[in-house]
C-alpha cells in the first residue's frame, strides 16, 4: 500500500516561506475535506429525494458554493512545488540557460492575469457585501463567501507566484528537495 506525501518540496527557507507553505499545506487538506463534505452533500440530498421525498435544501447552491473551495484553495500547493501542467512542446529543445528565464517570464505573466482577476473578483465580493445579494431558493444563502474563499486563494496563489518570480530571478535561494529515504508503505 503506497500512501500520498504531501510534499516532495520544503516549504521554504525563511519563517515567512514556511509560515506560506503551511497555510497552503492546511487549505490542502481543507480542499481534500471539502470534497468528501460535498460527496456525502450529494449522496444525502440524492438519497433523500429519492427515499423519502425529501432532498437537503438548496443542494445545487451549496454544491455550487463549495466548488472554489475544492478547486482554488490548492492552487498556491501546487504552484509552490512546481506541480501544474507544462506544456514542452518547444522548452525541451532549448538549451538550459533559457529555462530559468522563460520560467520566469510565465511566473510574471501569471501573476499580472491572476492579480488582474483577484482585484475583479475582490471588487465583486465588495459589490455583494454592500447589496446583500443572495441565492434565490429556501435557504437564501448569501453570494459573497464562496467569492472570498476564492479571493483569499487568489491573494496566497499570488504570494507564490511572487515568491517563484523571484526564485526564478536569483533573489532567494530555492527550497531544498526532500528526497524520500525509502518507499512510502
Amino acid at each position: 500500500m503506497i500512501r500520498f506525501r504531501f510534499s516532495g518540496r520544503s516549504a521554504g527557507n525563511t519563517p515567512v516561506e514556511r509560515a506560506v507553505g503551511c497555510v497552503e499545506q492546511v487549505f490542502l487538506k481543507f480542499s481534500m475535506l471539502t470534497i468528501v463534505i460535498l460527496l456525502a452533500l450529494i449522496c444525502i440530498s440524492v438519497l433523500g429525494r429519492t427515499f423519502f421525498n425529501w432532498p437537503i435544501p438548496d443542494d445545487v447552491v451549496l454544491a455550487e458554493n463549495l466548488m472554489p473551495v475544492i478547486v482554488a484553495l490548492p492552487f498556491a500547493y501546487a504552484t509552490a512545488r512546481r506541480g501544474h501542467i507544462e506544456v514542452e512542446v518547444f522548452t525541451s529543445w532549448l538549451p538550459q540557460q533559457f529555462l530559468k528565464p522563460l520560467s520566469a517570464f510565465a511566473h510574471l505573466l501569471a501573476l499580472l492575469i491572476f492579480s488582474a482577476i483577484l482585484w475583479c473578483v475582490w471588487i465583486g465580493v465588495l459589490k455583494d457585501l454592500d447589496s446583500g445579494q443572495y441565492y434565490e431558493g429556501e435557504l437564501a444563502l448569501p453570494v459573497w463567501p464562496a467569492k472570498l474563499v476564492f479571493v483569499i486563494a487568489l491573494a496566497l496563489f499570488c504570494l507564490r507566484l511572487l515568491m517563484n518570480l523571484c526564485e526564478d530571478l536569483g533573489l532567494k535561494k530555492a527550497p531544498e528537495i526532500q528526497q524520500p529515504s525509502e518507499h512510502l508503505s
